[in-house]
């Protein structure tokens, strides 16, 4: 599906190729989305025809995390009727099959855009470790989101030449811009979770950090902002652990977003899984102190040590949390971001490079200004 974090990235691509953008269609947990693909409307942009197959991954008999397989054979069709000059595909599965199919018929250069890491990889089942082998072999190029999705390449053999060692962005005017709080609570600070409410985000472990904490006299607000299967059953935990000042808000459409971060002296971010977390960007955007979960694929790029917990480690999460609450969690840096604009433009260099010796090499005297490309 097209996620509304890529759109800058998307646009930046658009200005220079002849653009078209293949997708599965929407998945229903993520609802506050939206219509992404109106936004681009310099781009060419068709859902292809395909299924999105749920899977329910378990840890201890109870739901860790629940996914949607795309399988869309109907990239097929429009490949061969769009005939791109070069193919970006996400991550290592079906679509990318495809892309790397065409490439090699048609001699034109394929990337893959890999976001996964050590961690969130770790617990794969033996179908995708098959089929990741087969394209780590296939594949000649690569787009990394960070440094903990290039070691996992590098675990699986890719050279690191091969990798271009990109970042996650999110549009920097929208969080930047000043506007006022979504929300004026008390007592202050307000600690902020965004998120799915699943059980893989840690918000459970949040909920239990936050009754040690008020138990030992520390006040302060919790503002939890979004939806999943997990939300009544978390509303009734704190209840149960007796909270005060804890406050349930459904999931916010993108461009409200700086409001809700605006609202907030903190941001707890206690995944359990992410390969990355764009909820760190936007907070640090809006000059909001994180707290970031050490399975966060972002954590290492994006933060100091003080910043970064273990959010199973029930000791280490309220004492992090005690301190920032505290005050004592510095801001994060934003120069650790790369902005949309340098990444787009490292990107076009990259696809530019490929596209253009590859057309010199079959047609030495045509103009190579700008090209058809395709992203799936």
């Amino acid at each position: 599906m097209i996620a509304p974090y890529r759109l800058a990235i998307y646009s930046v691509l658009a200005k220079e190729f002849k653009l078209l953008i293949l997708h599965g269609g929407r998945e229903a947990n993520r609802e506050s989305w939206g219509n992404s693909e109106e936004a681009l409307s310099n781009a060419e942009v068709v859902r292809a025809w395909g299924w999105q197959i749920p899977f329910k991954q378990k840890v201890n008999g109870k739901v860790y995390n629940e996914r949607l397989f795309h399988i869309t054979p109907g990239f097929i069709w429009h490949l061969l009727r769009f005939r791109p000059d070069a193919v970006v595909s996400n991550e290592m599965g079906f679509r990318s099959a495809i892309a790397l199919a065409y490439g090699t018929l048609f001699h034109k250069p394929v990337w893959i855009w890999w976001e996964g890491t050590r961690h969130s990889e770790r617990k794969i089942d033996s179908l995708r470790k098959a089929l990741r082998k087969i394209i780590t072999f296939w594949a000649d190029r690569w787009i990394t989101c960070g440094v903990t999705s290039t070691e996992y390449l590098l675990d699986l053999g890719v050279k690191r030449e091969k990798i271009l060692q990109s970042q996650n962005s999110v549009d920097e005017e929208q969080f930047r811009t000043a506007v006022e709080p979504a929300w004026l609570l008390r007592p202050r600070p307000v600690v902020l979770y965004v998120g799915r409410f699943v059980e893989l985000k840690g918000v459970r472990l949040l909920l239990d950090a936050v009754a040690t904490l008020q138990r030992a006299g520390c006040e302060f607000s919790l503002i939890l902002v979004g939806e999943g299967r997990e939300k009544q059953a978390l509303e009734q935990r704190a209840a149960e652990l007796g909270l005060k000042d804890v406050h349930f808000q459904p999931a916010q459409p993108p461009e409200k977003m700086p409001s809700v971060y605006r609202s907030a002296d903190l941001v707890v971010f206690p995944t359990l899984q992410d390969v990355w977390g764009f909820v760190a960007n936007e907070a640090v955007l809006c000059g909001v102190p994180v707290l970031c979960s050490k399975y966060a694929g972002c954590a290492a790029e994006l933060f100091a040590a003080e910043n970064i917990f273990s959010p199973d480690d029930a000791r280490e999460f309220v004492e992090k949390l005690g301190a920032a609450i505290a005050g004592r969690l510095p801001k994060a840096d934003p120069s650790r971001l790369k902005t949309t604009e340098y990444l787009g433009r490292e990107l076009v260099d990259e696809l530019n490079g490929f596209i253009q010796r590859d057309a010199s090499n079959q047609q030495p005297d045509a103009d190579v200004g700008t090209f058809p490309g395709t992203l799936s």
